[in-house]
């Protein structure tokens, strides 16, 4: 990872911790609420490819299965394992930041979760229309992963391994 100095503008804004951060902890909290348990780890990485890539986002739906979802859009999978790939990084100082600033927790089963009774972020305060996009389609994809089964299924389905 390049020091925050040496990172272009618009990465550095569009790619912050605190942005991913709260698109990752909306899908988070959403699993939990939904599934009653934490999310698999694994699972953290498939988030900010599938919800940044502009295109993915605006076809995102939970009202239709992963796996259906997956069959109608097959184009939208062309690059993601290499989108997959290149936010790693990313994922994993935003992370950083989340497990730092006490939002978040890994569970002894290595899962994600969040820290006790964490008020709820807001998802409108402050937020513009593109930025509650993100928010809300985060929350299909946690809906997405809570009926999807297993972790391995929806790497295998998204085309990447863990």
């Amino acid at each position: 990872m390049k020091v925050w100095s040496e990172r272009a503008q618009e990465i550095a804004f569009l790619l912050n911790p605190a942005f991913c951060g709260r698109i990752l902890y909306s899908t988070i909290k959403t699993y939990a609420n939904n599934s009653h348990r934490a999310l698999p780890f694994p699972l953290i990485y498939l988030v900010l490819p599938l919800v940044l890539h502009k295109s993915t986002r605006e076809k995102i739906n939970s009202r239709t299965q992963l796996l259906v979802w997956i069959q109608k859009y097959p184009e939208l999978l062309i690059d993601f394992p290499q989108r997959a790939r290149d936010l790693v990084p990313i994922t994993n100082e935003t992370l950083e930041f989340l497990l730092q600033t006490g939002k978040i927790e890994l569970t002894p089963n290595g899962e994600v979760d969040i820290v006790g009774s964490q008020k709820t972020l807001s998802k409108t305060k402050f937020l513009d229309s593109e930025v509650k996009d993100c928010l809300t389609k985060s929350e299909h994809i946690a809906k997405w992963f809570v009926n999807a089964g297993k972790a391995e299924t929806i790497y295998v389905g998204l085309g990447v391994r863990p």
